[in-house]
């Protein structure tokens, strides 16, 4: 049996390499356009299965936030409507009025309630469609409407709700006029009035304006077949009218009326089996539910749109990387066949190839490249490995120089001195400078900072050093606005500074000025600090430019770990042509300098 699987095994491999591996050409085909293809296929169907899930994901969410807000507003809507009606229900007067005889009720009775009425009446009247007050069956009658018929109330069919033992607090869904015998709807919140002994009755009616809620229902825009309803346990109230396939069943609508949870979301087939999807939440103030009804082949097209777009891209592909791929094949396999043919005619009678194959150009091209290729990478390699050292010792020595004791404990000290003498003020704009100035020396590791964050590292550090030595020294900044956002390797002008501050304007008498410039002179930029110092011999100045010029290990300890690091940490970033140059003449001053190219980003 293993022979057997043996053979059958070498059978196959037998077949794969005879049909399908033969040539150059067929293995590139058999192996790379297989892999091309599924990779193409499997990308596709992944970015349809994702841009369709956040699609109706988003379709979804946009639904429910529009349910939110509508639900919102019209629960605080109805909420200040019906904190009137419960106040007026509670009103001691109406009460008094409903335990009176007809005889016994006095014109002065109606002036106070027909005040409170018009008041409600008119800050409402953009959801209120009428208010009134009936007790006792027309014993006592007030109203606020925009109609002049008298209403009329069927207390039977109210009191069909009178429960003794609730507030009979009650809310109607749409539903005709019938108390001013209007044929406009309104939908109503009411309250039931009785006495103890239940034989003086009472309604207190607030009708809602339709025009209102169809406003705010139809404020929203859910497609074209899509609307808000509001539901309630006696029935429904519609937004805008559409055709019989997408309202609300009875089963549905049942559903919802009879629903125990606050809001949720379900779908269900219409009568031509098209699903609906249903989306709902509760207004708090009557427990009514809003509800977003939306066909969803309406709501998800743009999900087909999508499958057949990126289905046709597919097919679109993978012709054109059929197609592109034979063209390159081609063109790769042609020098490989010539060569193939000439070591073909090589034989135990002639082992030669033709002159002009001996020894194959394009190969000895090609092995000679590769191995030349090889050799400059390993030189590179080291070279990076060198200069990555080098980088990391330069950077943790400007940042050792920069973060020194002897600097941090002058300047706490010089604000220890400002709290002393009350002033905090000062003291705290020294420490907000200091904490700005650790800040952006550290830049969260980042080597490379914009020329602006410089400036405002420099400026820190100078504020602070001002604050220290007074009036020893003045200093100015010009720098072009239009370099500020080119990249410089960070702490670079301020061992600059530092150098001018302890080596130029300390050693000189009077005050000392520093002056800080930045321009662009074509694609390369310049940063000078020059100061009025007693400047550099030209015999000194030639030792410092030569230690500059020498390598980092060769240290002469003329120039400070800052100068040389700065030169370094430059020509590493942009280039062995750029880096800091310094000028001095003896008894005017020293200028040193800075050039970088122009380059856009960090």
């Amino acid at each position: 049996m293993i022979r057997r699987g043996i053979l059958i095994k070498s059978k196959i491999i037998d077949f794969i390499q005879k049909y399908f591996l033969y040539s150059f050409k067929s293995t590139i085909n058999t192996l790379y356009l297989p892999i091309v293809i599924i990779c193409i296929f499997i990308t596709g169907l992944v970015s349809s299965r994702l841009a369709t899930a956040q699609i109706e994901e988003n379709a979804y969410k946009n639904i429910t936030d529009t349910i939110f807000q509508t639900k919102n507003y019209l629960d605080y809507t109805l909420s200040d409507v019906f904190s009137q009606l419960v106040s007026l229900s509670y009103d001691s007067r109406v009460m008094g009025l409903l335990a009176k005889e007809r005889e016994d009720i006095v014109p002065e009775d109606y002036i106070p309630l027909h005040k409170n009425l018009q008041i409600i009446y008119s800050r409402y009247n953009t959801i209120l469609e009428s208010v009134l007050i009936d007790l006792n069956e027309g014993d006592f009658l007030l109203y606020n409407s925009e109609y002049n018929s008298n209403p009329h109330i069927d207390y039977e069919e109210y009191f069909t709700n009178y429960d003794e033992s609730s507030e009979n607090f009650y809310w109607l869904n749409i539903h005709r006029n019938r108390v001013f015998n209007q044929e406009g709807n309104v939908l109503s919140t009411y309250k039931l009035l009785t006495l103890n002994n239940a034989s003086a009755k009472g309604i207190i009616l607030f009708n809602l304006r339709e025009d209102f809620f169809e406003g705010i229902l139809n404020r929203s825009l859910i497609g074209e077949n899509g609307y808000l309803t509001l539901i309630s346990p006696d029935g429904n109230y519609e937004s805008k009218e559409l055709g019989s396939q997408y309202q609300l069943n009875k089963d549905t609508l049942h559903k919802l009326q009879n629903t125990a949870s606050e809001n949720g979301r379900f779908t269900y087939e219409n009568e031509i089996n098209k699903k609906m999807i249903v989306v709902y939440d509760t207004i708090k103030t009557n427990n009514w539910k809003i509800a977003a009804v939306v066909p969803e082949e309406e709501l998800l097209s743009k999900i087909n749109y999508i499958k057949h777009f990126t289905i046709a891209l597919m097919v679109i592909m993978i012709v054109l990387v059929v197609i592109l791929t034979n063209i390159v094949i081609k063109l790769i396999s042609k020098p490989f066949d010539r060569l193939a043919k000439q070591m073909g005619t090589v034989n135990e009678n002639h082992l030669v190839l033709e002159e002009e194959m001996s020894g194959p150009k394009e190969m000895k091209v090609l092995h000679n490249g590769f191995t030349d290729l090889m050799d400059r990478i390993h030189l590179l390699m080291d070279q990076i490995r060198l200069e990555q050292e080098e980088k990391r010792r330069l950077e943790f020595a400007i940042m050792q120089s920069q973060i020194n004791p002897h600097f941090l404990y002058n300047t706490l000290y010089s604000i220890k001195g400002l709290c002393d003498m009350g002033l905090t003020k000062d003291a705290s704009q020294m420490i907000t400078a200091l904490s700005n100035f650790f800040r952006i020396g550290i830049s969260k590791g980042s080597e490379v900072i914009s020329i602006e964050e410089e400036i405002e590292h420099i400026q820190n550090y100078l504020y602070i050093q001002e604050m220290r030595y007074g009036d020893d020294f003045s200093y100015e900044i010009d720098v072009m606005p239009d370099i500020l956002s080119y990249p410089i390797v960070k702490l670079s002008l301020q061992p600059l500074i530092e150098n001018a501050i302890y080596h130029g304007v300390k050693q000189k008498r009077g005050q000392g000025k520093i002056l800080i410039k930045g321009y662009a002179d074509g694609d390369v930029i310049h940063l000078q600090v020059a100061d009025n110092g007693n400047g550099i011999s030209k015999e000194k100045l030639q030792v410092i430019l030569n230690e500059l010029a020498s390598m980092y290990e060769e240290k002469n300890h003329i120039i400070g770990i800052g100068l040389k690091s700065v030169n370094e940490r430059i020509k590493i970033q942009f280039g062995r042509e750029y880096g800091l140059t310094i000028a001095s003449e003896e008894g005017v001053g020293t200028t040193s300098s800075i050039s970088i190219p122009k380059q856009q980003g960090g």
